[in-house]
């Protein structure tokens, strides 16, 4: 007598159950990170425009710029970041606060006539997640 092989087809329908099950359970964490991931892309592009307002005030005795033609020679590949929520290459958006997801923006900071600093924010999916002021 020869002894079957193989699953039952309700051995098979359990197994599809459980795998969907758990597709609807881990599914939702899975967009939850991949949105925290494209926030600290975000943030760490907004970190970058942030160290080259303080490079070039470090080459210029304390003075920061209020001119992006300033800034452009010292963010890396020329004056452009990746939108971490495009994938497009944009330059942060200078003497603007961003207000779209993925954008950066830098607004300088005047007083007295002098450009005593600047304010760098970063917006995430639903806000504004960040904000880095001069000398932070």
């Amino acid at each position: 007598m020869r002894t079957p092989t193989g699953f039952t087809l309700v051995e098979l329908m359990i197994v599809i159950v459980i795998i969907g099950i758990l597709t609807v359970v881990a599914y939702p964490s899975y967009l939850n990170m991949q949105d925290r991931a494209k926030e600290s892309r975000v943030t760490s592009n907004a970190h970058t425009v942030q160290l080259a307002a303080e490079d070039y005030a470090v080459q210029n005795e304390g003075a920061y710029s209020a001119a992006q033609d300033d800034l452009r020679p010292l963010l890396p590949d020329g004056d452009l970041v990746a939108n971490a929520f495009t994938g497009v290459f944009t330059e942060p958006q200078f003497n603007a606060a961003a207000v779209a997801p993925g954008q950066i923006g830098i607004v300088p900071v005047v007083q007295g006539g002098n450009n005593t600093g600047y304010i760098v924010n970063g917006w995430g999916k639903e806000g504004q997640i960040l904000v880095f002021s001069s000398g932070q």
